[in-house]
């Protein structure tokens, strides 16, 4: 039996063995195989996850955990996945990305005639119907199980209803909720320099996410007993070890 991961920089694999599925994985004492990758939109995440029901990868007893990133990510240009979030990028250079001026044109004309909120919580409900029909799929043709966890606190009609119910989202629970205050949190996000925490989240809440997942009973993610209000720009080096071993660029 196997663990997957999908989606995007609550799930990316760094370099650091107490992620919150490394643990899960630990415990099971599983193998475990992550497609996710930083800024990306839940197209993207949906894609890898069809790429491997089709070629047929899961067992029976598989884990399959699906983090869903936030609405008003969309995958503009397919060989350049993680500009989906370019609302956070505007003022990061082409060159980090590879992309041209034509390009980003192109992304900026959607936003200015095409986009909408109604479209954003549209298409996340068409995503969630998708990934719900598929987490019945890979139940039916494997026995393995998808759960899935909501990143952001997107409006949607439609609830994911994977192998465990989950409720609430992670940014409005962990991320957001380890800063002291909101003043706090801009302030730290306005730094020169990414995230410092992997997954967005301090190392013992990787464990709190991993202990209720390990629990297999259904949860909410407002009701962990997570480490929290104690981020600022002032403590964040006292919290050296709850952050990334290495430096995140």
């Amino acid at each position: 039996m196997s663990i997957y991961v999908y989606g995007d920089s609550y799930a990316v694999s760094l370099q650091a063995d107490w992620q919150w599925y490394k643990q899960y994985a630990k415990a099971k004492k599983e193998q475990c195989y992550v497609s996710a990758d930083f800024g990306v939109a839940n197209e993207w995440t949906c894609m890898q996850i069809y790429k491997d029901f089709a070629d047929r990868k899961y067992q029976d007893g598989d884990t399959i955990f699906v983090v869903m990133t936030a609405s008003t990510r969309h995958w503009f240009l397919w060989d350049h996945p993680n500009v989906s979030n370019y609302e956070n990028m505007r003022d990061i250079p082409l060159e980090k990305f590879g992309i041209t001026k034509d390009q980003v044109n192109e992304v900026e004309q959607y936003y200015r005639h095409i986009q909408s909120g109604y479209i954003d919580s549209w298409k996340y409900d068409a995503t969630t119907t998708w990934l719900n029909h598929y987490a019945r799929r890979v139940k039916q043709d494997f026995n393995a199980n998808m759960i899935i966890l909501q990143g952001f606190g997107n409006a949607t009609d439609v609830q994911p209803e994977g192998a465990l119910w989950i409720q609430g989202n992670l940014f409005n629970t962990v991320c957001e909720g380890e800063f002291k205050s909101d003043k706090a949190m801009d302030e730290y996000y306005e730094l020169p320099i990414p995230d410092q925490r992997i997954n967005h989240m301090l190392k013992d809440n990787h464990t709190v996410l991993a202990q209720a997942l390990l629990a297999n009973k259904p949860f909410d993610l407002a009701q962990l007993p997570w480490k929290k209000g104690i981020l600022t720009v002032n403590t964040s080096a006292m919290l050296k070890d709850q952050m990334s071993p290495v430096p995140l660029r």
